[in-house]
């Protein structure tokens, strides 16, 4: 952008009218600047701050986090810009008010060391540690049919696809939709919806129930639901909004455990790699099965099930937005560890995390999932509790 646009942006920022994107923009564009010394210039050698100019959006920006550390401030601290970053604030898991009085003194001192420059960093520039930069793919997805043959769904695939028996389905834009013909079928094919690291996509199944599929997931379903109950198995991660039908029930299978609905909208979070699978439930009411154990949850619960566990612990108020940014197009963290982050960032950058350093601080976070690997990292980095470096495929946390 020229220098006109960019300085209409700057002045939303300041006023505090700046959508969600331009604040992470305005505020890694600074940071950038300050980190290669060029604080009074733009990086052509244009820029020029009018006066005051700078010292405004520093004061911004220190408020801005300010606040995300203390959400009620005292009436005599002046008032903080409302329009808040989408960004991040560490929380720690402390006891006592000196813990708490020094947590909050070493993340105020970070935020000046960031944002301020008062002290050089030590570390390799952004450029250096983010020069092998990850994008996120688009929304593709493979379709298995029963007779073995495999489709890829991306934008060069066909928008009607070859069926098998009385059915019809369609790929467009991300979403495959499955259309029975009149009249009765007396055969039932299944296909296999499955979902690459890094991308999504959507699946209507022949009765009208939706579908959305997260990263590295897949779906086992009929192309025609017959008998007693409408039955699909998953592995990953899946946000459903069930189709009524009271005669016949709909069936979520993830191994040994079961989730049950008549019509209803609810998310179903089994990666192998996570120490336990979620039921969230946003509308009606689902029963979780997993052996002899039988749990019913209400609107606003979540099950969680732990492989290892013969119980089903039920939490009553879980935090849905968060379950659900994924869906919204968001990571969505809340009082997540460093490890739930980074199998984030995994799945959908397809990278390897390698850990050099242990990371106890605990994150909240809501980001764009558009957003390249180097912009997630530097937000993250921003709370001044953990850093990091891209090597190739890899990324590396540091202290």
């Amino acid at each position: 952008m020229d220098a006109m646009e960019a300085r209409a942006l700057l002045q939303r920022y300041l006023d505090g009218n700046a959508s969600q994107e331009e604040i992470i923009l305005i505020e890694q564009w600074y940071q950038q600047m300050a980190g290669t010394g060029e604080r009074d210039k733009e990086e052509d050698g244009v820029w020029k701050w009018e006066d005051g100019e700078r010292q405004r959006l520093e004061t911004t920006m220190e408020r801005r986090l300010l606040e995300q550390i203390n959400p009620n401030p005292p009436e005599a601290m002046p008032p903080v810009n409302e329009n808040v970053v989408r960004g991040i604030t560490p929380m720690y898991r402390t006891m006592g008010k000196l813990a708490v009085a020094a947590v909050l003194l070493t993340v105020v001192t970070g935020t000046y060391l960031l944002f301020l420059k008062k002290q050089p960093m030590k570390t390799a520039s952004v450029q250096e540690r983010y020069q092998n930069d990850v994008r996120p793919e688009q929304n593709s997805a493979l379709l298995k049919l029963t007779n073995g043959k495999t489709i890829l769904l991306d934008d060069s695939a066909p928008r009607i696809i070859p069926g098998q028996g009385s059915v019809t389905i369609t790929n467009d834009s991300g979403q495959l939709i499955y259309r029975p013909s009149a009249g009765e079928t007396t055969e039932t094919f299944y296909n296999t919806l499955t979902t690459s690291i890094g991308n999504q996509y959507h699946l209507v199944l022949p009765d009208g129930t939706k579908v959305w599929l997260n990263a590295a997931s897949s779906i086992t379903y009929p192309t025609v639901f017959a008998g007693k109950q409408r039955q699909v198995d998953i592995s990953g991660e899946a946000y459903f909004e069930v189709a009524k039908n009271e005669r016949q029930p709909f069936v979520v299978r993830k191994g040994e455990m079961t989730v049950q609905v008549l019509g209803t909208s609810f998310n179903v979070n089994c990666y192998g790699d996570d120490a336990a699978s979620m039921i969230t439930l946003l509308e009606g009411k689902v029963s979780v099965e997993k052996g002899t154990t039988r749990n019913l949850l209400e609107p606003g619960q979540q099950a969680v099930v732990r492989p290892a566990a013969g119980r089903i612990t039920i939490l009553r108020h879980p935090d849905i937005e968060a379950v659900m940014a994924w869906k919204n197009g968001s990571f969505g963290f809340n009082d997540a560890d460093i490890g739930s982050v980074m199998r984030e960032v995994e799945r959908w950058y397809n990278v390897q995390v390698v850990y050099e350093a242990t990371i106890t601080s605990h994150f909240v976070a809501d980001i764009p999932r558009n957003v390249p690997l180097s912009q997630l990292l530097q937000l993250l980095e921003a709370t001044g509790q953990v850093h990091f470096r891209i090597e190739g495929k890899k990324v590396i946390v540091m202290q």
